[in-house]
Order: C-alpha cells, then structure tokens, then sequence
C-alpha cells in the first residue's frame, strides 16, 4: 500500500523533532510503503487528483537526555513520480504554519482526491478552516485567558489585569515569534508595536500561568481515542515548551481531566473533519 505524505521539502526538516518525520517514521514501522510529495508536486489531471511524489526511507532519530538525535544523512528518496492519489490510497497533509496560498490550491487537489475514495487525514476542508492557534478556540478546549488583537490599547488593558503575558503570532509554529509581555517592561509600547507589526496585524496574546514550568502536555488523538502523549519541558535558558527551542521531553500519562478533554472534543473535531489532532491538551501559556 502507498502512503503518501504531501509535507514541507525534506530537506528543510528538522527530524529530532518535526512532527512530519514522526509521522512519516511511524507509517514506515507499520510496513506500507511511504512517499513523499510537497504541495507544488499536486496535480488534476483527466478530472483525478495526482502528485508528484518519491518513495522515502526514514533513517529514525534516537532520543537522548529528552532531546532527538537524528543522523546526519537521516532520509533516502528514489526518483519523482507522478502517481494518481484514489481509492485505496491514505494520504496525509501536514505543513509547519505559516499556510499560504500554496496550503490553500493544495486543498483543493486533495478534495478532488476524497472524492475518488482516497482517505485523506485530515478533510480538506477542516485544514482550510482550522488555523492552529485559533481553533483551540473556537471548539472552547480550556486555555488561559486569551485575546487576539493589532491594537496596542487592548493589549496593554490585558496587561493592567494579567501582568505578565504571552504574544504568540497567529500563523506562526514552533516557539518562533513568542515572547513574554510584562506591564513593567522598558519600552513596552515599542514591544507590542513589533509583535502587532505597528498595529497591522493581530496576535494571540495570553495570560501567563507559572504552571508552564510542570510542562506542556502534548496530546495526539485518532478519531478520539488518544495514541500517545509527551510532555515537553522548557529549557533553562527560555521559557516557551518547544522543541524548537530548546524544551526536552518527557514521558507522561493521561489523568481523568486529559481524559475527559478528548471525549468532549471529539464530537466537535468530527464536525470539521479532524480525526487526527496531534495538540496540547494542558497549555499554561507557553
């Protein structure tokens, strides 16, 4: 069987960590044949959903002291091929945000590829609607006391009621572009300028909760039941629970709050066509 993963170019991945790699490693143990396509490589052609697309080997990085080690040639890819995307054929989509406009012609491909009965995770559909830091939202999991907003009065009123707080891009991924907000911070109305790019574009800002120093439970749920959890750790040298920065993992268990959490969203990943959920399930603001 061809799994293909329509993902970001190999080799601009970072496997100790990125999730495309696990995923990819994962599919690879299980036996089916994987293969590896970027969105540009999508093709309709005769009315059917095709891409250009490489069968891939995955060397797999090792974990040490909480952190991955991948070796140094850690893929091997055969020659491009062009290969129909259709009934009996799983395919993954999955890119780093920020998604753009080449995520948006991908998604229409891909639809055309469901329709001929290629099983796609997740529903083209939900990965056009679902931006990775504003869903969390509209399905109402429990987060810190959040705003979303360009405008320097609404964040500094947050922060006469919060204190301390964090900025996080709305299209960004992997710790990139967070920073910690305080009341009392030098400059801080230049600080908020350059996270809201001068008032022209919003961003998530949240309260800090001092819990994020226990972790950041990672959860990943398959039509929801949960298939593995990690809990990522931030360094000592930031404060942000990504890999990309420097946060280690540990192992970690569900307690009867995760628990509860994934059965309640279930039903509402199921409306948008998201069985596959790899998110945090117990975010203190990091």
């Amino acid at each position: 069987m061809r799994f293909p993963f329509v993902i970001d170019p190999l080799p601009g991945l970072r496997p100790e960590h990125d999730t495309s790699v696990s995923l990819t490693e994962a599919a690879q143990r299980t036996g089916v044949d994987v293969w590896a396509a970027e969105a540009a490589g999508l093709v309709l052609v005769g009315g059917g959903a095709a891409a250009w697309a490489r069968p891939v080997r995955i060397n797999p990085a090792e974990r040490r002291a909480g952190r991955g080690e991948a070796p140094e040639t850690w893929w091997r890819g055969g020659a491009p091929e062009r290969i129909r995307l259709r009934s009996g054929s799983a395919v993954l989509r999955r890119v780093d945000p920020p998604v753009n406009s080449a995520h948006l012609r991908a998604t229409y491909i891909l639809e055309a590829a469901v329709r001929e009965g290629a099983q796609l995770f997740n529903d083209p559909r939900g990965l056009r609607d679902a931006n990775e830091k504003l869903l969390p939202l509209a399905v109402d999991v429990p987060a810190p006391d959040t705003i979303i907003t360009a405008r320097v009065l609404d964040v500094l009123e947050a922060l006469e009621r919060w204190d301390v707080a964090v900025a996080k891009p709305l299209e960004g991924a992997g710790g990139r572009g967070v920073v910690m907000v305080r009341r009392s911070d030098p400059g801080l109305a230049a600080l908020i300028g350059l996270v809201t790019f001068q008032g022209t574009r919003q961003t998530v800002l949240q309260e800090y909760l001092p819990a994020v120093a226990e972790g950041d439970k990672r959860i990943i749920l398959l039509d929801g039941e949960h298939v593995g959890a990690i809990n990522l750790r931030a360094s000592d040298q930031d404060f942000p629970c990504n890999l990309a920065v420097g946060a280690v993992t540990e192992a970690t268990a569900l307690d009867e709050s995760d628990a509860e959490n994934c059965r309640w969203l279930h039903p509402r990943l199921e409306l948008l066509g998201l069985p596959l959920w790899p998110g945090s399930m117990s975010s203190a603001g990091g």
